[in-house]
Parts: C-alpha cells; sequence; structure tokens
C-alpha cells in the first residue's frame, strides 16, 4: 500500500500560505461578486493581475526550486510598472498570467530531473535558496507602499490606466499588507517572539485581511 497522506497544519498555518489564499480569495472576489464593478470601469482590472502575482510567490514558495522561485521575484517586481500606471490591466494580466504560467511548468520540468535546472556552486545555491522568497515578498510589499506614498496623494496622475481608490476598505488592506510582508520576511528567520509562533500570527493575520476590507468595503475618506 501507498503512503498515507497526512496534513500538517504547523507547515500549512504560514505567513506564505496566507498570501497563497489571499491571492485565490482575491482572484474569486474580482471574478464574482465584483466583476459587475469591473464591467462599469475596466481600469478595476489590476486586480487580477495583483492576486495572480500574490499566487504566484506563493505557490513558488512551496515549490522550493530555484527556478520557480527566481520566476516569482520577477514576477512580483513586476507589480511595479502595473502600480504606477505605466500599462494597463491587459498587459498586466498577461504578465502575471503568463509568470505563473511559468512556474508551473518550470516545477513540471523539475520535478523530474535529478538536478535542478539552476545549479551553481553550493554557497550561492544556499543562498539563493534562503534569501529568493524573501526578495520576491520585498516586491509585493511595493503594492502598499506604491499605493501610500505615491498613488494616495496623487489620485488624479494615474486615471489612465488605474481607478481613483480613495476609500477605506482599499487603505485598510494595503496598510494590513505591509503588516503580512513583515510577518512573512520575519517566519523564514525567527520561529517564536515571546510566546507567540511567529508563522501562526502571519497565517491568523492573512486572514483578517479579508475579514476587515469586506466590513469596511462601503465607507469612503
Amino acid at each position: 500500500m501507498g503512503e498515507s497522506f497526512t496534513f500538517d497544519k504547523e507547515k500549512m498555518m504560514t505567513a506564505n500560505t496566507g498570501i497563497l489564499v489571499l491571492g485565490v480569495l482575491w482572484l474569486v472576489f474580482w471574478l464574482g461578486p465584483a466583476f459587475s464593478t469591473f464591467l462599469v470601469d475596466s481600469r478595476w482590472g489590476h486586480n487580477f493581475a495583483l492576486p495572480l502575482t500574490f499566487m504566484t510567490v506563493g505557490i513558488a514558495y512551496n515549490f522550493r526550486m530555484i527556478s520557480c522561485q527566481l520566476a516569482a521575484v520577477i514576477a512580483a517586481f513586476f507589480v511595479v510598472p502595473g502600480q504606477l500606471g505605466f500599462w494597463s490591466w491587459c498587459t498586466a494580466t498577461i504578465i502575471a498570467s503568463s509568470l505563473l504560467l511559468i512556474v508551473l511548468i518550470l516545477y513540471l520540468i523539475e520535478r523530474g530531473r535529478e538536478t535542478e535546472l539552476l545549479h551553481p556552486n553550493p554557497r550561492l545555491k544556499s543562498w539563493l535558496k534562503l534569501h529568493l522568497i524573501t526578495f520576491a515578498y520585498i516586491g509585493l510589499g511595493h503594492i502598499p507602499l506604491i499605493f501610500f506614498l505615491v498613488r494616495w496623494p496623487n489620485p488624479g496622475s494615474f486615471v489612465e490606466f488605474l481607478p481613483m481608490e480613495q476609500s477605506i476598505s482599499i487603505a485598510a488592506f494595503n496598510a494590513m499588507l505591509i503588516i503580512l510582508i513583515l510577518l512573512a520576511i520575519l517566519e523564514r528567520f525567527v520561529k517564536k517572539v515571546g510566546r507567540f509562533k511567529v508563522n501562526r500570527v502571519g497565517f491568523f493575520w492573512s486572514v483578517l485581511m479579508i475579514i476587515i476590507p469586506l466590513f469596511t468595503i462601503n465607507a469612503t475618506v
């Protein structure tokens, strides 16, 4: 008989899992209840590319191959031009979808190999394994930074490709995202802070990121 599957709750309850789930639910929300908003104003379509990028980073973390995680870093930093309104939602979505597909293809290729496609010397390999996903988190961290430091004070500068997003729910999501990114980075190097397990705090924080913005979705500033 084959080995039985066991669900390891401890390994699954992490900030990274939260990022993956957040991406999936964010995409479902915009393909479902919020799709009519996109039909009225297609600029809201940038909410397709962003969750796809979250999913790419979350999946690449679990694949643990250098090639997959390098593609995730590229995907995370491709958030920046879209958030700055340099290209349309359609271009951003095509790029995000393509990079997610590349990660999945790389995994399928890598899975059947004895050595990884990217196989540097042992020291560099260890460094990349340790830090690549952290760089991907830093890329995602540009989302709230651009929102608060660039787009919030200058909303009219991005109206060609991005909608006016002056709402409490969007501000709450971006503020909470900063903390989630910090928790995701922290849990890679620290297991506990006092009595609290960092990975569990990150996971439950990601759950709150789904609940709180929904409660405030009809509020405006």
